[in-house]
């Protein structure tokens, strides 16, 4: 159906302007989609606001012919509508032929229906339409951007703790960053004799620093070929073994807990040995630290006759079901081993002095067969430097 023939109130519209749709108007019309879609209102006169002024006087005396069929087709319209109905449809056909048409071509159907309903100002409403249009434009890049600096900021925190809780030297994770209080009533048992023995070159020297991307130290690396350790008819069973990220965890003394932070200690390995019998206790330990000079300065911090440092010691880890070291006798061995600490503590499960026993000593020995771990690191050292 055209629309002429849409409904009576359009074709009595229609019906005053059959002679204008007959010309170039027309074809320019459906060329720009002025169809149903579009509810502008065909009797506003734009000539005025696009530049159609040439003949806009001349349309409504000269055009009688026009209005003459507009007042027979809408009957009691009145005669001075129909003129003006009339020369509104013949302008447009005169300033097509002067250039006018090529004028209005230049907006859309959508902009031309905005302007018939918001108004007579179009240049303003096309202005105000493009300011809008940047608004929305700048609040989408605004949203942009602050997404964009919540993304930079997660990946900033994110490196902040990755760089916090990797370790000295960002190779390996773990370790302590404040000294872990120790439980309360713990006993602060120091030995009655105490040796230390230095770094050794010529054995550790190829671990005196820790390797880039070493591994961490397991409870199965390290205890697990260890079961029993045994000298001269002296033999002990491994009771309980574990490795923990906390060093601090396992000493008691603030000098000693900051000692071990200082020296970039990243985990440690303690197990609890006994005789058959249980009238012998050794407890062994092993720290991980940075280089062997980190461990020579734990080591010196550790030492229960070192005026400089304040006191403090192993946390004893025997209880009810393990006997020993909770007061009473007892002596220990630190060794330096590299970038590594170990000490061996040793007392009669009762607590007594041993006399002239040489089996005190013994368990002292067959304790320190309990870190194999770090002579194969010494192997695989050698190996990758040759």
């Amino acid at each position: 159906m055209s629309r002429a023939e849409s409904g009576p109130g359009r074709k009595g519209r229609r019906g005053g302007s059959r002679r204008a749709d007959t010309g170039p108007i027309r074809d320019r019309a459906d060329d720009y989609g002025h169809d149903e879609e579009y509810d502008y209102d065909p009797e506003e006169d734009f000539s005025a606001e696009y530049g159609h002024t040439a003949a806009g006087d001349e349309g409504a005396g000269g055009n009688s012919d026009t209005a003459q069929d507009g007042d027979d087709e809408r009957a009691g319209s009145g005669r001075g509508r129909g003129r003006r109905r009339g020369s509104r449809r013949a302008a447009p056909a005169r300033d097509a032929r002067q250039g006018g048409v090529k004028r209005v071509s230049a907006f859309s159907a959508s902009a031309i229906k905005k302007v018939s309903v918001l108004g007579d100002r179009p240049n303003q409403i096309v202005y105000t339409l493009a300011e809008q249009s940047k608004r929305k434009r700048g609040t989408a890049v605004l949203g942009v951007l602050i997404g964009a600096f919540a993304l930079s900021l997660v990946a900033l925190l994110g490196l902040l703790s990755y760089q916090l809780f990797t370790g000295a030297g960002g190779t390996t994770s773990g370790g302590d960053t404040s000294v872990v209080a120790p439980p309360e009533g713990h006993s602060t048992i120091t030995p009655q004799l105490y040796l230390s023995n230095a770094n050794r070159d010529d054995v550790f020297g190829p671990i005196n620093e820790r390797p880039e991307g070493l591994e961490p130290m397991t409870q199965e690396a390290v205890f697990d070929p260890v079961q029993e350790v045994e000298l001269d008819g002296m033999k002990l069973e491994l009771r309980d073994g574990a490795v923990t990220d906390s060093c601090t965890s396992l000493v008691w003394g603030d000098d000693l807990g900051q000692s071990l932070i200082d020296a970039g200690c990243v985990n440690a390995a303690s197990g609890v040995y006994t005789d058959a019998d249980e009238e012998y206790v050794a407890q062994v330990t092993l720290f991980d630290l940075s280089d062997a000079e980190a461990a020579t300065e734990v080591e010196a911090a550790l030492d229960p006759n070192n005026v400089e440092s304040g006191a403090g010691f192993l946390l004893s880890r025997t209880n009810d079901e393990i006997p020993g070291l909770q007061d009473g006798y007892s002596e220990a061995t630190a060794q330096v081993m590299g970038h590594y600490l170990a000490v061996f503590w040793v007392a009669r499960t009762d607590g007594s002095p041993p006399g002239d026993d040489t089996d005190l000593a013994k368990v002292t020995v067959a304790s320190m067969n309990a870190f194999p771990y770090v002579y194969n690191e010494v192997i695989a050292a050698q190996a990758e430097q040759e």
